[in-house]
């Protein structure tokens, strides 16, 4: 029975070990309202990083996504809480090499911009980072409020 129990938390703890791909680190600057939250990625060889966030609590008021020179073209970001959704609704597909995205999640309750409803968030975010190159390096920085 221990050798299986043993086994099975081995296993276990390999598996969560091939889940998370690079390296990203999470700063939090809070001074006042918004509060920033910086996720600084680098890919691994295998062209990806990930990470799941510390909680994460309000409404996530704007995301800007930076990378450095070289990162391939057409990479990909989402930021999805513990149900699965991504909070940047999509917006993080096919993003440019040296260009900044900023990126104001909402729901939109109508179909129109005047009646958009920020994402609000309660929960650990998992960030994916994929497709852009070996090595690479960039920043997802959320203000939160």
């Amino acid at each position: 029975m221990k050798k299986i129990l043993v086994s099975v938390i081995g296993i276990c703890l390999l598996a969560l070990s091939c889940l998370a791909e690079g390296t990203v680190t999470e700063t939090r600057t809070t001074i006042g309202t918004p509060d920033k939250i910086v996720l600084a990625w680098t890919s691994s060889t295998n062209e990806w990083a990930s990470l799941t966030s510390k909680y994460i609590r309000g409404e996530i008021a704007r995301v800007l996504i930076s990378n450095e020179a070289g990162v391939t073209t057409a990479y990909d970001v989402t930021l999805e809480d513990s149900s699965g959704i991504d909070t940047l609704l999509g917006n993080g597909a096919n993003l440019v090499t040296n260009v900044t995205t900023a990126i104001n999640p909402a729901l939109f309750v109508t179909g129109t911009v005047t009646s958009a409803v920020p994402f609000v968030v309660n929960d650990r975010l998992s960030l994916l980072v994929t497709n852009c190159g070996s090595e690479k390096s960039g920043q997802v920085i959320l203000y939160v409020r």
